[in-house]
């Protein structure tokens, strides 16, 4: 069938199956509900609607005077000695491994938007560590320092990163789960910013559970094949604390802009990446070490060889 008479009968078969969807006069009565089913019955719901109460409760309106506040205080030395502070965090117990050098990012950048596509096929080969080196620098890179004038007198450097941050809080941190890296042992590593470098936080049964959490079979994506899974960890309460429930908005942002410059600076290097929201959250959040709330996975990006 030439392709114009496909895309007609798929078409109509997709009006059709939208126009003649049965009312459902009691959704309680249906036991196996699909999210399909639950939009067509919204009024009927009793269970939580969380999507939609966090975007009714995360909208900024006028004269919020608690809100006002919160953002004021931010403003005074005690907060600006404390932003100064934000990716000071020490390494904990396990191997320390220093990020080598950079490789170049040559391409120019209309080619490398053009270029970028998601990958799900890997081929295998290894990845060279300069090259995730380069990618988590352009997601979380320090590129200069900016000058905070006190209050008292005197002033307190701040480190300016790649990747926009609401109220420069950064509340992602990043966590590689190392596939099949040159010179990187297999395991889970943390990254510390301030050191430029990878803390080992987890070995190879972290990385096996790690593994199993990802709900997409092998078929969909050849994770097995993989080099590298970068994820993005969230801490909400850090912008929350000064945005309230508009803060986890600003989270979500800044997790899209690094996972932007993430593809970006792969696709310069010629790899592929995925990015990737299918795993099992509980499950994940085990085998990485988050309690799920209070540090929360919030997205993860495939890198590999495109196949």
């Amino acid at each position: 069938m030439p392709r114009e008479k496909t895309s007609n009968a798929i078409a109509n078969a997709a009006a059709f199956g939208n126009l003649s969807k049965e009312f459902i006069g009691t959704l309680s009565a249906t036991g196996f509900q699909t999210n399909s089913l639950r939009y067509r019955c919204l009024g009927q719901q009793k269970r939580p609607r969380a999507a939609e109460d966090f975007l009714l409760n995360s909208r900024l309106v006028r004269r919020d005077r608690e809100t006002e506040t919160s953002i004021i205080s931010y403003f005074s030395d005690a907060a600006a000695l404390t932003i100064a502070l934000t990716d000071r965090e020490p390494a904990l117990s396990g191997a320390v491994v220093p990020l080598p050098k950079s490789a170049g990012l040559l391409m120019e950048l209309g080619e490398v938007l053009r270029r970028r596509r998601s990958i799900r096929r890997y081929t295998g080969d290894q990845l060279e560590l300069s090259h995730l080196a380069t990618m988590l620098r352009a997601g979380f890179g320090v590129t200069g320092t900016t000058d905070l004038p006190l209050s008292t007198g005197g002033q307190r450097a701040l480190n300016l990163r790649a990747a926009p941050s609401g109220g420069g809080l950064y509340p992602i941190e990043a966590l590689i789960a190392s596939l099949n890296v040159k010179d990187l042992s297999k395991g889970i590593f943390r990254l510390i910013v301030s050191q430029d470098s990878l803390s080992q936080t987890g070995g190879i049964s972290d990385l096996t559970s790690f593994l199993d959490s990802f709900a997409a079979p092998e078929e969909f994506i050849s994770l097995s094949s993989a080099n590298a899974v970068i994820l993005l960890v969230a801490r909400p309460w850090r912008s929350m604390r000064k945005y309230g429930d508009r803060g986890l908005r600003l989270v979500l942002i800044e997790a899209g802009e690094i996972a932007a410059q993430i593809n970006l600076a792969a696709t310069a290097l010629g790899l592929g990446t995925l990015d990737c929201a299918s795993f099992y959250d509980d499950e994940i959040h085990e085998a990485i070490g988050v309690d799920g709330l209070y540090q929360t996975l919030v997205h993860a990006i495939i890198i590999g060889h495109g196949a």
